[in-house]
């Protein structure tokens, strides 16, 4: 880590997590964000000085994380005005753990080249708590020999670091990841409906799968906690989960390769989107899944 001067840019939720993980494990490091309102922020929580912008920032700074949270920001951060591109140093190294689209890596890579710096993907599975407790996953791909050079830094905030190949393929593996999710969640929501609508007990049925399927692994905790209670607030935008579906929709497109079961996926959370009990949460899918069905979960009884 001595050979490294590092930098953050992007302070929303999980930069900000990095930042104060990277102070707690003695780590020093500059901050940086576009939005003035995050590096006051940065700054009022006790954060170290920030640079002024992420041009400044490559200044100073050989290895980069950028935490940034849209397409949008990410091509600002790296390419605008005062992005990183105009101060680049050769040899430097940026790690990319933004929630962006599998294309944009790809595409940032190719503008940097020209610059002599590398781009690395560690794309973050967690919440910034699992990043302000050193427990995040991360989906890494780029070059070995760099990731290598790297992985003291990104140890001290993931207890696992998974390589998964070319530039791209963090953003996409997590994204087919959550669509899975999604799915494994409106599976078992049917299967609760149907459970609760013959006159059996939805828990025990719940209880009896991993027995009786044991190759359907572990249900979702999500689908005890959120549906079988009837709160249906898993804390997950509904939308961040319709960003995932479409880029593996995307993805599957691009390589001719068919997905029925995603595409019914995304017309459902359509559906559930623009029904009338929607909360934005994640869980609107099970609950609309439940309305159209008659049944509610939690104390109260089937409707008639």
């Amino acid at each position: 880590m001595a050979d490294f001067s590092v930098g953050i840019v992007g302070l929303d939720s999980m930069g900000a997590a990095l930042t104060r993980r990277l102070e707690e494990q003695g780590i020093g490091h500059t901050a940086t964000d576009l939005n003035p309102r995050l590096l006051q922020a940065h700054l009022a929580a006790g954060g170290s000085a920030p640079a002024g912008s992420p041009y400044d920032l490559a200044q100073v700074c050989n290895l980069i994380l950028v935490a940034e949270t849209t397409d949008d920001s990410l091509r600002e951060s790296v390419l605008g005005s005062i992005g990183l591109l105009h101060a680049l140093r050769p040899g430097t190294i940026i790690v990319d753990m933004s929630d962006a689209s599998p294309q944009m890596g790809p595409t940032l890579a190719r503008a940097l080249y020209s610059k002599g710096a590398t781009w690395l993907e560690a794309t973050p599975v967690g919440s910034p708590q699992d990043a302000r407790d050193g427990k995040l996953t991360l989906l890494t791909a780029g070059p070995a020999d760099a990731l290598e050079r790297v992985a003291a830094v990104l140890g001290a905030f993931a207890s696992s670091t998974l390589r998964l190949g070319e530039v791209g393929s963090g953003p996409l593996a997590k994204a087919l990841v959550a669509a899975f999710g999604a799915m494994s969640l409106a599976i078992y929501t049917e299967m609760m409906i149907v459970a609760k609508k013959t006159g059996l007990d939805p828990a025990g049925v719940l209880q009896a799968i991993p027995l009786l399927a044991p190759g359907m692994g572990t249900p979702p905790t999500a689908v005890e906690a959120e549906l079988l209670s009837g709160r249906y607030q898993s804390g997950l935008p509904h939308n961040r989960m319709q960003d995932n579906i479409v880029r593996v929709l995307d993805a599957a497109r691009a390589a001719a390769a068919p997905t029925p079961f995603a595409s019914l996926l995304q017309a459902a959370y359509t559906s559930a989107l623009y029904s009338q009990s929607a909360t934005g949460d994640h869980m609107d899918l099970a609950r609309w899944m439940a309305d159209n069905a008659g049944v509610q979960f939690g104390n109260a009884a089937i409707a008639s």
